[in-house]
């Protein structure tokens, strides 16, 4: 799979247009962050610049340009198919439970961690993760595990927990405590999802 060497931005409500003039871009968010991978050895596609347009302080247009990557492929596909076995896979996770580690340790936290965001590079035994969709990240003086289990539990690898959580916690973290913030994250935001469901008619019709 190749992935394309640039990202535009929409918006996701009328609340974000207000607010632009007192915020970076989202491209401009995406390239800070991108540039902070990189300087601390993390690897993300090469960011090239950002190109936003502005009017009276307003947001019209922004894109977030890099270089592009060919023969790559996402976490998501590569866990659907398993190309490598067992033993392949095992490495992938210890892979991306490192990167993952080191990008928290660094201050990082994504908030957009879904495994169609995370790249494998390279042949088994010489791979490379990389990370994509940076505009959401935030940069903190402290990442708290609670944030760490946020943004692992976000992966939605529920049959991975205890092995991943065993990888990015060596040394320094209660795997089992981890994965009870990952597992208690994960049953509140599916509570969210069914209250939601359940009160979409009545926000519906509110809205008559």
């Amino acid at each position: 799979m190749d992935v394309r060497g640039g990202e535009t931005f929409g918006w996701r409500g009328v609340q974000h247009y207000l607010s632009s003039p007192l915020k970076r871009s989202r491209a401009m968010k995406a390239y800070r962050t991108a540039c902070h991978l990189l300087a601390h050895g993390l690897c993300t596609p090469i960011p090239l610049g950002v190109l936003e347009e502005r009017r009276w302080g307003f947001v019209q247009y922004n894109v977030y340009v890099t270089a592009a990557l060919t023969d790559v492929t996402t976490l998501q596909e590569y866990y659907a198919t398993l190309p490598d076995g067992p033993a392949g896979l095992e490495e992938v996770v210890r892979l991306v439970a490192t990167y993952l580690r080191r990008m928290h340790d660094s201050g990082l936290w994504h908030r957009d961690m879904v495994t169609s965001n995370v790249l494998l590079m390279g042949a088994p035994g010489n791979r490379q993760v990389s990370l994509v969709d940076l505009n959401r990240a935030r940069r903190l003086p402290y990442m708290p595990m609670v944030l760490r289990a946020i943004d692992l539990a976000r992966m939605g690898w529920w049959e991975r927990p205890p092995q991943l959580c065993a990888f990015y916690s060596v040394g320094c973290f209660s795997a089992t405590r981890l994965w009870w913030l990952m597992y208690l994250y994960g049953r509140w935001r599916t509570w969210r999802w069914h209250m939601r469901r359940a009160f979409k008619p009545l926000r519906a019709r509110w809205r008559i």
